[in-house]
């Protein structure tokens, strides 16, 4: 029941447009903190993580803090510069008490967001303990990544200028895909989806393949058996979510699938000890990967990473970023404002209105400075470590695979941030704490003591010539 409740808010963030929009992001969050007032329990990893997080969210909360002026003017100038100009209030001395943020309402918007993308991991945490949990809500997850990676690919051979087919943006839907406004926000949730379709692929061959001393005849009438039809519907979703993906042409989306299959590709390599297994499934990616590409064709992905406008718009638009970060270096302008800072930072292109540095590394030094980056930083160390460590527990290699499949969209997701902004999409986001959760959980207690007896149980009978 709760794996179907986490599903049915991921499904609903993803069909409602991303929820970018108050009407879907208000119900996608109440039922976040339903779902956590009901399942979650104390089984978040304590410790270093525990106190990276509180970190993260006391620096937030120093940002948005009323303090004297004159204290802002010492510890962050930019800010008092800005505010000075932007509000006649605070330039003539009538605003005593002010934020270190320089939009605080803003500020705690994205505060809001932060908790709840916070609150989201242990909930799925707690809801991943039981047996098997992790391979259902991958299962879940495969099923609406195919369902989303089908209708995109519809919506991009029907396009009408509407997202669905009847939802007009509140700005454009040129740069649409699917029920994403901006295609490269569905790449980077599709990512994620893909990933774990892979690990759980990489799960069902491992526990249902043949054994390993059985001949080619007999893999071949293996595909035949009742035992080989998860891989193969597993291996067409794959393929949907692959192609949908490619077919974004998102060039930073295909770069972080590229990316994230290569880790797949090299835990396949190292993890399998049957020779056959293990290059079956490096195979299979590769296969996967040159299908996709020559589907849409190499020539066309090729042209389209050599126009590189879109990456000079970037480029120069990180330029003009760096003297905002040089400028709120120790406090930041306030985390979620840094559209409203570049409202009046001098800029090279004056007929685009950024609303987002399409870096959220730079973005974040932007608005969090010193104060905020430290502690995500220390959050994403305590973070990785504890996933080594998870990744090192005893467990099945069933919940290996999916684990790693996680790991590989996470590590993903790293390398589009790059370039995008996919994790200030709500939809996007929680997909992303559910892959957290899904590689930080523990296995359950059954797993590591009976890994080998629960093989035994699900190998595969061997189809031998009459």
């Amino acid at each position: 029941m709760a794996i179907l409740a986490v599903t049915c808010v991921l499904t609903w963030a993803v069909l409602a447009f991303g929820a970018v929009y108050p009407w879907a992001s208000w119900p996608m969050a109440a039922a976040v903190a339903a779902i956590a007032a009901w399942r979650w329990r104390p089984k978040f990893p304590r410790g270093a993580v525990a106190w990276a997080v509180i970190l993260v969210c006391a620096a937030v909360v120093a940002q948005l803090i009323p303090v004297a002026t004159s204290f802002v003017t010492t510890a962050s100038p930019a800010a008092s510069a800005f505010l000075s100009a932007f509000s006649v209030a605070y330039a003539n001395g009538f605003v005593e008490h002010h934020a270190l943020s320089i939009d605080p309402a803003e500020t705690l918007r994205g505060l809001g967001f932060l908790v709840l993308c916070i609150v989201w991991v242990p909930t799925c945490v707690s809801v991943l303990a039981e047996a098997h949990a992790s391979r259902a809500l991958a299962r879940n997850v495969a099923v609406v990544g195919t369902i989303v990676g089908i209708i995109g690919l519809a919506q991009h051979a029907t396009f009408n200028g509407k997202l669905l087919w009847f939802w007009t943006p509140r700005f454009f839907a040129t740069n649409g895909f699917g029920p994403f406004v901006n295609r490269n926000h569905f790449a980077g949730w599709m990512l994620l989806a893909l990933a774990l379709g892979v690990g759980l692929l990489f799960a069902q061959v491992k526990r249902s393949a043949p054994r390993g001393d059985a001949n080619w005849r007999e893999r071949l009438l293996w595909l035949g058996t009742p035992a080989a039809s998860p891989v193969l519907l597993l291996s067409t979703s794959v393929l949907v979510m692959a192609c949908s993906l490619v077919w974004t042409m998102s060039r930073s989306g295909i770069a972080a699938a590229g990316a994230c299959l290569t880790i797949m590709l090299v835990a396949a390599l190292c993890r399998m000890k049957g020779s056959v297994q293990r290059w079956t499934l490096a195979g299979y990616v590769v296969l996967i990967v040159a299908g996709v590409v020559a589907w849409r064709g190499a020539d066309r992905l090729v042209d389209w990473y050599g126009n590189t406008e879109s990456l000079r718009w970037r480029l120069q638009l990180w330029q003009d970023t760096l003297p905002a970060a040089g400028a709120f270096w120790v406090t930041g302008s306030g985390l979620n404002t840094y559209g409203t800072l570049m409202m009046v930072q001098p800029r090279t292109d004056v007929t685009v209105q950024p609303r987002q540095a399409h870096n959220d590394y730079l973005q974040l030094a932007v608005e969090g400075g010193v104060l905020l980056c430290i502690p995500a930083m220390l959050l994403a160390l305590t973070l990785g470590r504890a996933i080594v460590r998870a990744l090192k527990a005893p467990q099945d290699d069933g919940s290996w695979w999916i684990r790693m499949g996680a790991v590989a969209g996470i590590c993903g997701m790293a390398v589009q941030e790059i370039s995008e902004f996919s994790l200030q999409i709500p939809a996007v986001a929680l997909l992303f704490g559910t892959c957290v959760a899904i590689a930080l959980h523990p296995a359950p207690p059954a797993s590591g003591r009976r890994a080998a007896r629960t093989e035994r149980q699900h190998e595969p009978t061997t189809v031998r010539a009459a």
